[in-house]
């Protein structure tokens, strides 16, 4: 079962890249890079909404504190 490869011997064996001198490396490069940072741009921005919304404001009771009133 081990021995089930066709290839016996390494030698002469040479290496295939698919996108190698084309400019599909630098475009998945780019689009890994952007769906790395988008996520810390939205969760910057709910962040920031959040603690607008449960900011303590000025003349606002303690038993209000971070809910807006209707």
């Amino acid at each position: 079962m081990f021995d089930s490869s066709p290839i016996e011997t390494w030698e002469g064996i040479g290496v295939f890249y698919s996108f190698a001198d084309s400019g599909m490396v630098h475009f998945w490069f780019w689009i890994a890079v952007i769906l790395c940072i988008v996520p810390l741009f939205i969760t910057l921005n709910t962040e920031n909404h959040h603690e607008k919304k449960h900011t303590f404001r000025e003349g606002d009771s303690d038993s209000t504190h971070g809910v807006e009133k209707r």
